[in-house]
């Protein structure tokens, strides 16, 4: 094989592995629109185990989902000083936010589907914000 063929075999590939992350992070992206679904009224539970070892609290989204909708570029992520924790939220309808949290705020964030056998429809790119937890309202047991 010469060498123009394997350059053009190697462009092809670098190529194509371009488009299919651009791609990729360009519908990660649209994804979000799927906040669009939940208001301050849609019940959450919260966990600190992605495999659900069971809830730390539940409730409702309250004043923390116009917050979430803020949302920003990873780029402009700032962080509170603070201990760094992974909270998982569990949404009707088999949705899921990943929130990344410093000092008790939320700064990244990523948004999931699942189907109703537990795997992975969908998911968004991770995306900023700086949204305090304690905007969640709680629901008393």
């Amino acid at each position: 094989m010469s060498e123009k063929v394997k350059f053009n075999i190697a462009l092809v590939v670098i190529i194509f592995i371009f488009f299919k992350v651009f791609y990729s992070f360009w519908t990660a992206d649209d994804f979000l629109v799927e906040l669009d679904r939940f208001n301050v009224e849609t019940p959450y539970k919260l966990s600190a185990s992605e495999e659900w070892n069971g809830e730390l609290e539940d409730g409702k989204l309250g004043d923390f989902y116009a917050c979430l909708l803020n949302y920003r570029g990873p780029s402009a992520k700032s962080r509170n000083s603070g201990e760094s924790r992974i909270y998982y939220m569990y949404l009707p309808s088999g949705f899921r936010l990943t929130l990344y949290t410093y000092g008790g705020e939320v700064n990244l964030f990523f948004l999931y589907k699942f189907n109703s056998d537990g795997s992975k429809e969908e998911q968004s790119g991770g995306v900023t914000v700086n949204c305090p937890l304690s905007l969640l309202t709680k629901d008393v047991n």
